[in-house]
């Protein structure tokens, strides 16, 4: 079908290769009850979406979309979310979303983060909101503090992450 629909209408290509992960995702959100079948439609979304931002690597939009699919990567999240503000065409609504993502990470709060992720998502947060310098430097230090024991513990889950 996809063969079809690029070789009547090559002009859309890009908007049909959108339109495959926009219903990957919504396959993805109506699947309540099978975790593994939800990964799939998330898998099947994400190969779409990366297919159409490397097609269009200044739409802030596909980003947005690639970031609502990481969770619950925070850092992922963090990474499109971000992204999808920086590009030519940035995606405004990306801004309500990241604050949501640094809201979920509040100041010594509980949080579902494992507490290097957190930390690290809480410093980009006071950044990103402009809130004082001594709330940064308080984040940083904690980030630096948590960063030499997890390298030591587990220096092969530190290159994934990067």
């Amino acid at each position: 079908m996809m063969a079809l629909l690029c070789e009547t209408a090559p002009a859309f290509e890009d908007t049909w290769i959108e339109c495959l992960g926009d219903l990957g995702r919504y396959r993805m959100a109506i699947e309540n009850n099978d975790i593994r079948e939800r990964e799939v439609w998330v898998g099947v979304s994400r190969h779409w979406y990366s297919k159409a931002s490397d097609r269009s690597p200044t739409t802030g939009r596909l980003y947005h979309h690639l970031a609502i699919l990481a969770r619950p990567n925070a850092l992922q999240q963090l990474y499109y979310y971000t992204k999808s503000l920086c590009v030519p065409i940035p995606f405004s609504s990306a801004r309500e979303s990241i604050m949501t993502l640094f809201n979920s990470t509040p100041s010594g709060g509980p949080t579902r983060l494992a507490p290097l992720d957190a930390a690290f998502v809480r410093a980009h947060g006071i950044l990103f909101s402009g809130k004082p310098r001594d709330q940064l430097d308080e984040a940083i230090e904690t980030f630096i503090g948590l960063l030499g024991p997890f390298i030591k513990k587990s220096p092969k889950q530190w290159l994934e992450k990067g």
